[in-house]
């Protein structure tokens, strides 16, 4: 063996490696080279300038999120901390039918463009997935991001909040789009069917645009048109689309929302396996808890008012004719929630310009006003100008559970990532921002022993590596790319709660992105070293 092969950047020594292959972990070190991953085994007479003494910890592939929202914050916080910090090396962003790197700066993207407004972030990429991404480059990223590009966002680009199927010619105008932002490097194609605008299309109109997404190799992520009483059709309008486009198929944050649909997800996961018996490449994602947080007008407001965005809602809310027209809809839609004790499971996160309401439940709230909870949530939604976000605790542990052990199914935060200081530390975020993969660990593997580590870490890294096509990443090898997380296996977990989100995790000792230590003892060091991954550009050297 030659001088220089005894050589390293840095050694891992001694740590229990589970390899994100799903196989048996075994007692090995690691030796990085520039930014990959040189040898594994026996190093103990290989010498580097930089060790980190991993006996008694795991060493594992940087995890794969598969599914966040984190292009909102890539240019106000490079350093990605809620996310490094949980030992997310990669994230996958442009989910739900969002793109922020396809937002303009037309009036239009008013809604967008408040989520900036905080930080000083003014929209100057003019709608071009490259320019945004060039704009992230210059500022620096600590994780690597996989970019999608996103129905929604393309929907409001060309037809606005217009409720209706798109004209031939814009039909067109989106497909042209989506062939840019295929230029531009996305690997998947992203709706959110429970959001407006993506709630005003049909079956047919994203068929038409997953072809193109199909033919280029892209797959295709879904924020289902209903997780709740139509949770079932849901999921046959995805699986069609699906087929008749040809696209793999991803389920996203799959989770029967409603006391009174627990339990469906033992259906639909049954849909899942007859489907991929028929050949078609079916996924899931789901992060850990049992509770959600979205937009307070998702699921609350019917469809048609809606339409034309914040003002015209605000406009119909103060409409004491239209005003009470969508109340009478909403009870006759949801008799239940004429009771209290739905209210109680709703609470307010995010109220930027009502902050005192934060982490108060919608019957408090209505309680301290003396109106009745639908009003209140009525009342918010004009003084928030819609923009307000609200966590709901209606979902069921055991479902949580079923998913999870599902074994198609991979770990995704559907964070935004964010710091505990500063400006960032004032919203009411849900606590998978910043515990989601160190729950798994701590909860489902340690605690529950719902799943076993190998089985664990493979969602978080082999799993979703093969969904991406990501051949260099996902996986410890020589020759793969050192994207490298250490934990604590007795001691890893999440500290973050609904109460006190903004708190960093226990026991993810380590990461390094690309080589460089980006984490040292659970304490970012700064760098920078993650990048964007455009698809065209991925390594292909190797394979599972």
């Amino acid at each position: 063996m030659s001088k220089n092969a005894l050589c390293f950047d840095l050694i891992l020594r001694g740590g229990t490696v589970v390899d994100g292959t799903g196989g048996e972990p075994f007692i090995a070190d690691v030796g990085v080279r520039g930014e990959h991953i040189a040898a594994i085994g026996d190093l103990r007479a290989a010498h580097a300038p930089c060790v980190i003494e991993a006996a008694g910890l795991c060493v594992a592939p940087g995890f794969i999120d598969i599914h966040t929202h984190s292009d909102i914050s890539l240019l106000y916080n490079p350093q990605q901390t809620s996310a490094l910090a949980q030992g997310i090396t990669t994230q996958v962003v442009g989910n739900c039918g969002i793109a922020m790197g396809l937002v303009t700066d037309e009036p239009i993207f008013a809604y967008e463009r408040r989520w900036l407004a905080p930080y000083g972030i003014r929209v100057t990429w003019g709608g071009r997935l490259a320019r945004f991404y060039e704009l992230v480059g210059e500022r620096g990223t600590a994780t690597h991001i996989v970019p999608q590009v996103a129905h929604g966002t393309l929907r409001k680009r060309v037809m606005g909040m217009e409720r209706r199927p798109p004209t031939p010619a814009e039909l067109s105008r989106m497909q042209e789009l989506m062939e840019q932002a295929v230029e531009d490097g996305v690997w998947g194609f992203s709706t959110g069917l429970e959001y407006a605008p993506g709630s005003y299309s049909q079956t047919e109109e994203i068929i038409e645009l997953a072809k193109v997404a199909a033919k280029h190799g892209l797959f295709y992520s879904t924020h289902l048109r209903d997780e709740a009483d139509h949770l079932v059709e849901a999921v046959q309008e995805a699986l069609r689309i699906g087929e008749e486009a040809g696209i793999r198929v991803q389920l996203s944050h799959h989770k029967a929302d409603g006391e009174r649909n627990w339990g469906l997800v033992h259906r639909t996961l049954q849909m899942v396996d007859e489907a991929r018996a028929k050949g078609l490449d079916v996924m899931l994602d789901q992060y850990p808890y049992d509770a959600y947080l979205t937009s307070l007008l998702t699921g609350i407001l019917p469809d048609w008012a809606t339409e034309g965005g914040p003002d015209a809602i605000a406009d119909r809310l103060t409409n004491p004719t239209l005003r009470e027209q969508i109340k009478a809809e909403i009870l006759a839609l949801h008799p239940d929630w004429n009771e209290p004790a739905h209210w109680q499971r709703v609470v307010i996160a995010v109220a930027r310009n009502n902050r005192d309401l934060q982490g108060k439940s919608i019957l408090q709230i209505a309680q301290e006003r003396g109106c009745h909870p639908l009003e209140c949530v009525l009342d918010i939604l004009v003084e928030e100008h819609t923009f307000v976000s609200a966590a709901r605790f209606t979902l069921s542990e055991e479902d949580v559970q079923t998913v999870l052990r599902y074994p198609l199914t991979m770990i995704g935060s559907d964070a935004i990532a964010t710091a505990p200081l500063g400006k960032m530390s004032v919203d009411r975020v849900h606590p998978r921002n910043y515990g989601t993969f160190p729950r798994v660990l701590g909860r489902y593997v340690r605690e529950l022993r719902l799943l076993s580590l190998p089985e664990a870490v493979y969602k978080m890294t082999g799993l979703p590596a093969q969904r991406l096509g990501l051949r260099d990443r996902g996986i410890l090898r020589e020759g793969a790319v050192a994207d490298i997380t250490v934990f604590n296996p007795l001691t890893v977990q999440d500290r973050a709660t609904f109460e006190e989100p903004h708190q960093l995790p226990l026991g993810i000792e380590y990461v390094v992105v690309s080589g460089k230590i980006a984490l040292q003892q659970g304490v970012p060091t700064g760098a920078l070293a993650g990048r964007v991954l455009k698809r065209q550009e991925a390594s292909c050297s190797l394979s599972f």
